[in-house]
């Protein structure tokens, strides 16, 4: 939010922080409201000044320039040419002397213009970055100032604050907000406004009806009929004070009521009382589906939740977010309706977030305007409209308030503020400090009673006191001391070590760690995911039920996530598209279902996504598939787990193969006996949908599945001296019958000699039948206490070949 200094002298006396504002900058961050960035304005015009022509003369090497003695103050004279001819001796003009710097970094020098020396330059409004168009140079009244700086002499010398206020303190959402914190802050005079509206004997309720039904989201409603204005432009004091702060003039009436919202903080909104259908307003929720066109043009469908300003016929306003285009003040508007209201904050904020619609108006409503202020606002409002756009206010203004907003009575003792802010808090500071608040301080027992005023929402219970007593008082105050470390630090979270872990292990596998929103789009996630019965058979999920979001800030994040692979593919579809061939994400975070008995579930998800392949001078693009890659960095974060009993399991039922994923490149994953997950590549369907035209593959976990039983206990064994012996044997096998399975059998048959098997080679080509192919596969064999005989060597790979006929009908080739 832009503040002007200008405009805050006119509440609190700010003139010494006009030569050095960043001492009030300083005080204003420190105090909680942060201060982004100070503009000077009048550095814009340094160098540039009121100049008096005593003499025009045409150029003697030039016909279309003309030659001027220009002086800015007593005794100085400048020989300036120029282009222009709209002036004449005589004039009052803007003069940019030799060092100012004008918009488009356009420096002024002294300079020989077609052989004649020019030292400066006379200035148009565009040239200043005033105006858009220009058809001379400017020419200033008559009793301009000579020598006068144009920044002061025009008003632009003012100084602007940008602010970064927090939500909780909306009561500096204004000028006469922040200056009754400056007063605070500093302990100087907080001077008011005058608001004394001229009312004539008409009366408002005689010519427009009110009728507040929806009271619940409109305590309090104001309103006053003002009769013959005058729409125009406003006066040049109107129209700089908004230019100030980065508002546009529109028209005396709307500037009016935008100044009253930057003055006071109360949002007010002007209809065009002839726009009133029934004459008569109405505050009610919307109806269903009805049409609504806003100020600036823009079309919407209301939802019925939305609260408005109705007429007897259909809505023409957003309540305390935007007004209609079907009853705003125009140029042939002769009578207003100006209101002024009180709108609860939910109201408000879940409107302007349903529709999109971001005003100023809507930004305070949403934050907590002073229900106390809507009668003020209207009456300052009132006062200005009757300044600069004429007519006639009529008296007997609506206010409908049944129910005034009352705060509760906060107990304290000074001793609570001393205990808390580690330091001796002094009893006349603090009734000062909650005085100048606007609070109403009584004594009660050893103690106080403070009632916070209307506008400070923030102001609640005793802490809240204590901590306005430290901001007000200064934090540097506060003293630094340890407290004494009496207990054990607590122990780490489990689950958050286990990630932390879980984490380096994938990044030193060569990832990259993605962090995504836990909110994702509905329909974009199931027409990814597909059905989630897949997911679900693959032990990620309890329920294939989203969770909605009831006020999503839009339909990109209505529902909490089901998986993490819809995230991840986004991040390569994102990347991919911006230039990375290859790549290599991961993230752990939680996924979201609904329970089977209604209740929620939230789990936590380990996913991995590759995608291409970096190629360089020595290195040449693999043929194997992607989707083992991460097959082998899963297996490896399952060995730091000392997870031994796992499966790759390729389900019969194609229906438990997610619809994103290639049917014949995809495996679930089994730890000791229960699903916790899957891997696969994706779809190349979907990759050529997204001009995908990399290979990729996607993997999924549950973490929570994973980490059960950790730490998982290691056996520690000593090397045993005696010697390993190998045994290779070739098995001819049909295509269909799975490696691990046929390893697996191995293992049992071979023990408790065998200590290790693999397979080293395949064949598949000419010499073996189409449906067949050869693995070649090596045992160790080892004794831990002795040097193995050739009798032990043969009976345990007997007991190998056996049982491999026996199960498999498997023979050595």
């Amino acid at each position: 939010m832009k503040i002007s200094l200008k405009w805050l002298q006119d509440y609190v006396d700010v003139t010494e922080f006009f030569q050095n504002p960043d001492v009030l900058a300083e005080a204003l961050t420190r105090g909680g409201l942060e201060v982004e960035e100070i503009t000077n304005r009048a550095k814009d015009f340094h160098h540039v000044v009121v100049g008096h022509i005593l003499e025009k003369d045409k150029h003697p090497n030039a016909d279309k320039l003309s030659l001027c003695r220009v002086s800015t103050g007593e005794g100085v004279v400048h020989q300036i040419v120029c282009g222009a001819q709209n002036h004449k001796t005589g004039d009052r003009v803007i003069v940019a002397l030799p060092g100012a710097v004008l918009p488009g970094n356009f420096a002024i020098k002294k300079a020989a213009v077609r052989g004649v020396d020019s030292a400066g330059m006379l200035c148009s409004l565009k040239e200043l970055g005033l105006a858009k168009e220009s058809d001379g140079i400017a020419i200033l009244p008559a009793d301009a100032p000579v020598g006068k700086p144009y920044a002061e002499y025009a008003g632009y010398d003012d100084i602007t604050f940008e602010l970064k206020v927090t939500p909780n303190r909306a009561d500096c959402l204004s000028h006469f907000g922040l200056a009754r914190e400056v007063a605070c802050l500093f302990g100087k005079e907080l001077k008011s406004p005058v608001v004394e509206p001229k009312t004539s004997s008409g009366s408002t309720k005689k010519e427009i009806a009110l009728e507040v039904k929806a009271f619940d989201m409109c305590p309090r409603y104001t309103g006053r009929y003002i009769k013959g204005v005058k729409v125009g432009p406003s006066p040049s004091w109107l129209v700089k004070r908004l230019e100030s702060v980065g508002m546009n003039s529109i028209n005396n009436i709307v500037d009016v009521t935008n100044y009253v919202m930057m003055e006071l903080g109360q949002p007010l909104h002007a209809f065009n009382s002839a726009d009133i259908g029934g004459k008569k307003i109405i505050v009610d929720k919307a109806v269903k589906g009805e049409k609504f066109t806003t100020l600036d043009g823009t079309d919407i469908t209301l939802t019925g939740e939305e609260l408005t300003i109705r007429d007897a016929n259909r809505p023409v306003c957003l309540a305390g977010v935007v007004g209609g285009k079907n009853s705003g003040v125009s140029e042939a508007t002769t009578n207003v309706f100006l209101e002024a209201a009180y709108f609860l904050p939910m109201s408000a904020r879940k409107t302007s977030r349903s529709h999109g619609i971001d005003t100023d108006s809507g930004y305070r409503f949403s934050r907590g305007v002073d229900p106390d202020g809507a009668l003020r606002g209207l009456n300052r409002a009132t006062q200005l409209i009757l300044q600069v756009a004429g007519g006639e206010a009529f008296g007997d203004p609506h206010d409908f308030y049944p129910n005034p907003v009352k705060k509760a009575k906060v107990s304290i003792d000074i001793q609570t503020v001393s205990d808390r802010l580690g330091y001796e808090a002094e009893e006349l500071k603090f009734v000062d400090f909650m005085k100048r608040l606007g609070c109403q301080v009584e004594k009660s027992g050893n103690g106080f009673s403070v009632l916070p005023p209307t506008f400070r929402f923030d102001l609640e219970q005793d802490m809240d006191l204590v901590e306005e007593y430290a901001r007000l008082n200064g934090y540097e105050h506060i003293p630094e001391a340890l407290p004494e470390f009496k207990e054990m630090p607590s122990a780490h979270d489990k689950a958050f070590m286990l990630n932390r872990t879980t984490s380096e292990l994938v990044r030193a596998e060569g990832f990259q760690q993605a962090f995504n929103f836990a909110f994702v789009g509905s329909k974009a996630e199931k027409a990814f995911l597909g059905s989630l019965e897949s997911l679900k058979a693959a032990g990620l999920t309890a329920s294939a039920k989203e969770i909605r979001l009831m006020n999503p800030l839009n339909e990109e994040m209505d529902v909490m996530r089901t998986s993490l692979s819809f995230g991840l593919f986004k991040n390569m579809n994102y990347n991919f598209h911006a230039g990375n061939m290859a790549g290599r994400l991961f993230e752990i975070g939680n996924a979201f279902s609904i329970k089977e008995d209604g209740g929620y579930l939230e789990n936590s998800r380990l996913a991995m996504i590759a995608w291409g392949r970096s190629e360089n001078l020595w290195t040449k693009s693999l043929e194997t598939p992607l989707v083992f890659e991460l097959k082998a960095t899963v297996e490896v974060l399952l060995k730091s787990l000392n997870i031994g009993s796992y499966t790759w399991v390729m389900p019969a039922n194609k229906a438990e193969v997610p619809g994103f994923l290639h049917q014949g490149q995809f495996a679930q994953l089994l730890v000791e006996g229960k699903k916790v997950g899957f891997i696969g590549t994706l779809h190349p369907v979907l990759l050529d949908d997204n001009k995908i035209r990399v290979p990729a593959a996607l993997a999924e976990l549950d973490l929570d599945q994973l980490y059960k039983g950790q730490p998982r206990p290691y056996r520690i064994q000593s090397i045993s001296k005696f010697q390993v012996v190998e045994r290779d044997f070739a098995f001819v096998m049909p295509k269909s019958l799975k490696v691990g399975d046929v390893l697996k059998d191995i293992r049992k048959a071979g023990a408790p000699l065998l200590v290790n098997v693999d397979v080293f080679d395949l064949y598949e080509g000419e010499k073996m039948e189409a449906d067949k192919k050869s693995v070649a596969i090596r045992i160790w064999l080892q004794d831990k206490n002795a040097t193995l005989q050739d009798a032990q060597i043969n009976e345990t790979t007997g007991k190998v070949l056996e049982s491999l006929k026996k199960n498999f009908n498997l023979s050595v080739r």
